[in-house]
């Protein structure tokens, strides 16, 4: 009787390596890729196969990065949170909210997530009277979708103990708190709250969000934690339980301060290092002003002198940094910042990142490119964000909305884009996410399918230095794939979104199975 050394042959598909090759099949050995081919060759192979699958036409992909997740928020929003993404009025909100209050017991946190603005029909947040009415005896605390600005009500403020004098706190006319907050009040708060939040129930978190990763074909995440207005203990929860999971974690901590990285043996650091904020709490750092808004030109959070010497330090320890920019004030902080490092360091080629990078100018993208810069971006934020009447065109005067996430421009450039969601900002979701820049709402900056899944795979493996072990589909890299059911490179590009994922596959392990 002949062994079966094969675990997992899949055939009768169309395999895009996106290494220029495509075949109709491909056999899995020991956890990597195995064998490929483009004939019937799988034949001869499938009485030595564990496991075999007829694809019947479907597409087969490496396995998806997702390079920008906050995985332990995103796994505690999924246990915890309340959505509020779909509400379009104040009136719905507070229905949600109340709605969820009124399954708890009395102090027990209401937190509603994913409250977008530009969604709302009043054009503001709930005010902390009208939270007080709908949850009298909980507190309540709701989170912007970009999780910048953030309100709370009565028993939150007196439960949370905010410092009277703290940035970020706006007062009415008789000098109490509005329950709106920002900047050093928001980071205050949430840092507070995710004080009660403990080990097991990380683990938990995080087996949740990793679930809806793989139900999107996630195979390796990018997880962003600790730091500024986050806990520290997320980012040690990840180091210390990384390998426990199914899929990739790479971490970046997300601090300034270099000693995280000699103590922990860290190859990374940032992710979200807030150089400035975001547009819908008017705090990212841009040149020309908000609109109806004259003299606010957003947030610098750093001078260029403490990002200099931060960068020279970790470029100078061959530690990879990632920065959080936005506007593009904030854009050329982050690349002076790593100019200068680069330049004391005398090497352009440690893969640096900007994450975001959401409204640079040319000469931004071809300094980017002079310092081979990876740019690491979201383009589910033109969905969310860059429609009609969207965020964009919202905050910002024609001349910027009319340019933001200039996909194309960059990639024209020769500058390499890797693709994430900001989870919990916006869902998990890789394919979304290319149909998201395939389809971006100013066709001057939409890209090819190629392009955008090269994102996601391809880009993304080379910016964790792993393309050698994954992100495509050859012999002997890591078996990480992705099985859909229609053929996103050869259907109408409007209709990528309605592609689904049916099989991920993580070193020759099924995870998510929906076949």
């Amino acid at each position: 009787m002949e062994k079966k050394d094969i675990s997992l042959l899949l055939y009768n598909g169309t395999i895009y390596s996106m290494e220029n090759e495509v075949y109709n099949w491909v056999a899995v050995k020991d956890g990597k890729i195995y064998k490929t081919g483009c004939n019937n060759e799988y034949k001869s192979l499938l009485k030595l196969s564990k496991k075999s699958i007829d694809l019947k036409g479907r597409i087969v992909l490496p396995g998806f990065y997702d390079c920008h997740v906050h995985l332990v928020q995103t796994g505690i929003n999924i246990l915890f949170g309340v959505d509020l993404s779909e509400a379009s009025t104040i009136d719905e909100v507070l229905e949600l909210i109340k709605n969820k209050a009124d399954t708890l017991k009395e102090g027990e946190l209401v937190q509603g997530v994913r409250f977008n603005i530009s969604n709302i029909k009043e054009n503001r947040y709930p005010t902390r009277k009208e939270l007080d009415n709908i949850a009298p005896n909980n507190p309540v605390w709701i989170n912007s979708i970009e999780y910048h600005t953030s309100v709370i009500n009565s028993m939150a403020l007196l439960q949370l103990n905010l410092p009277y004098d703290i940035e970020g706190m706006p007062r009415d006319e008789r000098n109490l708190p509005l329950g709106i907050l920002s900047g050093k009040a928001g980071a205050f708060v949430k840092n507070r709250i995710s004080q009660k939040i403990d080990d097991k129930m990380r683990e938990k978190a995080v087996e949740k969000a990793l679930y809806t990763a793989s139900c999107n074909g996630v195979t390796t995440i990018h997880a962003m934690e600790g730091g500024y207005s986050f806990n520290n203990r997320d980012a040690e929860f990840i180091l210390k339980n990384k390998d426990k999971f199914e899929q990739d974690i790479l971490l970046f901590f997300q601090t300034i301060d270099i000693t995280k990285a000699y103590t922990n043996d860290l190859k990374r650091l940032g992710g979200d290092i807030f150089i400035d904020g975001s547009f819908a709490s008017k705090t990212a750092a841009i040149s020309k002003p908000y609109k109806r808004e004259k003299n606010n030109f957003g947030k610098l959070y750093y001078n260029q002198h403490e990002l200099n010497a931060f960068a020279e330090e970790a470029v100078k320890n061959d530690i990879q940094i990632a920065f959080h920019a936005i506007g593009d004030r904030a854009i050329e902080q982050a690349l002076n910042a790593i100019e200068f490092a680069q330049k004391k360091k005398n090497r352009r080629s440690f893969r640096n990142r900007i994450e975001h990078f959401e409204l640079a100018t040319d000469a931004q993208i071809k300094k980017a490119k002079k310092l081979n810069i990876i740019l690491s971006m979201q383009p589910i934020f033109e969905t969310i964000f860059g429609q009609k009447d969207g965020l964009y065109e919202k905050r910002l005067i024609k001349s910027y909305s009319d340019n933001s996430n200039r996909f194309k421009k960059i990639i024209d450039e020769g500058i390499l884009i890797i693709g994430g969601s900001d989870s919990d900002v916006c869902a998990i979701n890789p394919i979304l996410g290319i149909y998201s820049a395939v389809n971006h709402p100013k066709e001057k900056s939409s890209v090819s399918v190629l392009e955008a899944v090269n994102m996601f795979t391809v880009n993304a493996a080379y910016a964790s230095f792993e393309e050698n072990e994954k992100g495509s589909i050859k012999n002997g890299k890591r078996a990480d794939m992705v099985i859909i059911d229609k053929n996103i490179f050869q259907m109408d590009k409007k209709n990528i979104k309605d592609a689904k994922v049916e099989m991920t596959i993580k070193d020759g392990n099924i995870i998510y199975e929906n076949f």
